[in-house]
């Protein structure tokens, strides 16, 4: 297994989820094709995984891809130690108002779960 700086000793800390899995399947020396066999995937999801084409990666998924590249899930998806992505996790279950929001989220069609997303990106950057 990678240790924690995986990612930030090459200077990509603050990469995207498929920067991450195209960065650990290179250190590892593995084609996408591979990659794919062993996590069940054509070679071209992980190619739109890898290129940000597909966003929204299946928990499951990335726990294959994950355990195939010999790293943790959540260097896959967060950017902080796994101390502070427990707190945050205890942040987000704790909040029953966003918990509500989230189960409505995803009675959404796919076009408006992306709509919500970019609304938030947009209010973020205000």
């Amino acid at each position: 297994m990678y240790n924690k700086d995986t990612f930030e000793k090459r200077g990509e800390k603050h990469m995207k989820i498929g920067e991450k899995i195209k960065t650990a399947r290179n250190i590892k020396g593995m084609t996408q094709e591979e990659l794919g066999k062993i996590v069940g995937v054509q070679k071209s999801a992980i190619a739109k995984y890898e290129s940000g084409r597909v966003v929204n990666i299946k928990r499951s998924t990335l726990q294959k891809i994950a355990s195939a590249l010999n790293i943790r899930p959540s260097e896959l998806v967060f950017e902080e130690s796994p101390k502070e992505s427990a707190s945050f996790h205890v942040r987000i279950i704790s909040d029953l108002e966003l918990m509500d929001s989230l189960k409505d989220y995803y009675k959404l069609t796919p076009d408006n779960q992306k709509i919500v997303r970019d609304l938030i990106r947009n209010l973020v950057k205000e």
